[in-house]
């Protein structure tokens, strides 16, 4: 019986420091993580969704804007909307708006 309490004293230590040790491990790569930067095409994946709940917004791309990569709005028109709701720039990375008219299929 002693033996029993023993392995289950001793697991329940061996959990809690293996629990601690990744929790410092998750720390530690969510600390380098946030020192690297992320790529354009990350930064437009973690925003796609908001972008395209824009009204007047048809689509989202990566472009270049005077010579660097940039996000690219289509929009039907610009609207009230769209000029309060599309940032000029996202994480760093330039946001431009374009008129490309209704997009019908062909």
């Amino acid at each position: 019986m002693i033996r029993h309490w023993a392995a289950l004293v001793l697991g329940i230590m061996v959990s809690a420091a293996c629990g601690r040790a990744n929790t410092r491990n998750a720390g530690a790569q969510a600390a380098q993580e946030a020192d690297t930067p992320k790529t354009i095409e990350a930064v437009l994946a973690a925003h796609n969704d908001s972008l395209m709940a824009v009204p007047g917004v048809l689509a989202t791309a990566i472009g270049r804007c005077k010579g660097a990569p940039c996000i690219r709005i289509l929009v039907s028109r610009v609207t009230d909307d769209v000029q309060r709701r599309v940032p000029r720039q996202l994480e760093g990375f330039p946001v431009q708006v374009d008129v490309s008219g209704p997009i019908v299929p062909r």
